[in-house]
């Protein structure tokens, strides 16, 4: 079979409209899972992790008010990281300034945090035990980055410290 120059353009414009259809749907696809994890703020995305998806139905709408209300301490927060650098960025530095740029920004990470643990336990409190143990095996999975070498531990050590913990032998 010859191939025409005709039905070489015609196989080119094929994989080319296949190729733009692919990546349009990627796309289109991250942009819609972004847009619904979006709206789930990141201090509480984490319980969603581990439960069934009927209870995450259940509790995403609580979780995207709670997002909602927290949203502008975010905001807070990252402008007064912003007003920190730009003053650390001057020359000569303006200790006073710093100092109390870095106090307005504790104090707002303390207010966003005493809101998060709030929205944490009203949400956890929703769950029944069994669920709880699996939302929190995320935390349990998390390493102190200057302990061991740091990074997340295999799933031989967790059994390891959940056995140590049912008073079981290693």
């Amino acid at each position: 079979m010859v191939m025409t120059r005709k039905r070489a353009m015609l196989w080119v414009l094929l994989v080319s409209i296949a190729l733009n259809l692919f990546f349009i749907g990627t796309i289109g696809a991250r942009l819609l899972d972004r847009s619904d994890r979006e709206s789930t703020p990141p201090s509480l995305g984490w319980i969603l992790r581990g439960l069934e998806p009927q209870m995450q139905d259940s509790l995403r709408p609580q979780l995207q008010r709670y997002g909602e209300s927290i949203r502008p301490m975010r905001g807070q927060m990252f402008r007064a990281q912003r007003e920190v650098n730009r003053l650390l960025a001057q020359d000569p530095l303006d200790d006073e300034a710093i100092q109390a740029a870095f106090e307005e920004l504790r104090q707002i990470n303390l207010r966003y945090q005493r809101v998060s643990h709030e929205q944490t336990l009203a949400v956890l409190r929703q769950l029944a035990p069994e669920q709880r143990s699996r939302v929190l095996r995320f935390l349990s999975g998390r390493r102190n980055p200057t302990e061991d070498g740091g990074g997340r531990r295999s799933g031989d050590d967790r059994r390891r410290d959940d056995d140590a913990r049912n008073g079981e032998p290693n």
